[in-house]
């Protein structure tokens, strides 16, 4: 099962993307801001990385660097705003919404190059 760490400040806002993450079948921890999930990430390392742009902090060219120096695996960021900074980040950037059909799909496009590297190294 893929491990996700999720950034968000919002507490119902986390709690509604957890539930349906993991009803997707990813295994979902929950962090409010850089630092909880800078420490959540070198306690327990997470395939892939989803951050709500706002709670990352208010200068992703800052807090992204911090984040890559405890996760090297994918990241993607959530928001209504913002779409052009990720972007120039180089980071896929999903609109923030109550429908996660869209962020579920590009998770497990992102999901695919890790499964493909673990499945390629299994003995058959």
């Amino acid at each position: 099962m893929l491990r996700l760490l999720l950034v968000e400040r919002d507490p119902a806002l986390a709690w509604l993307y957890k539930e349906e993450l993991e009803e997707a079948g990813f295994k979902v921890r929950v962090s409010d801001g850089l630092n909880s999930a800078r420490a959540a990430l070198r306690d327990q390392p997470a395939h892939l990385l989803v951050g709500d742009i706002n709670s990352l902090g208010p200068c992703l060219e800052l807090s992204l660097p911090r984040l890559r120096e405890v996760h090297s695996g994918p990241m993607l960021l959530l928001g209504s705003v913002g779409k052009g900074r990720g972007r120039r980040l180089g980071l896929p950037v999903v609109v923030k919404s109550s429908d996660l059909k869209p962020l579920i799909s590009t998770l497990r496009k992102q999901a695919l190059p890790f499964l493909w590297s673990h499945s390629a190294s299994a003995s058959c």
